[in-house]
C-alpha cells in the first residue's frame, strides 16, 4: 500500500488552518511534517503532515427514516 503523502521532490499546493496557502516542492519529511520549499517569491515553510492528506469526501447527508406504512 502506498503512502498518501507526497514524496520529495513532488509539488504540492498547500492550505494551512489559518488561510495561507503554499505551492512548492517538498523538500524533506519528518515523523510530524514536511518542509515546503516555496515557489517563487513564496518563503519555504515546514507543514504539519495533516495539511498534505486529501481532503475528505463530503459526507452524504442522512435520509430520515419513514415509518413502515401501516396496514
Amino acid at each position: 500500500m502506498s503512502s498518501p503523502f507526497p514524496k520529495p521532490g513532488e509539488s504540492v499546493k498547500v492550505t494551512l488552518m489559518n488561510g495561507d496557502v503554499i505551492e512548492g516542492a517538498i523538500e524533506w519529511i519528518d515523523g510530524n511534517g514536511a518542509w515546503v520549499k516555496g515557489a517563487g517569491a513564496q518563503k519555504s515553510r515546514w507543514v504539519p503532515l495533516e495539511s498534505l492528506l486529501p481532503a475528505p469526501a463530503p459526507v452524504e447527508t442522512r435520509k430520515e427514516r419513514q415509518p413502515a406504512p401501516e396496514e
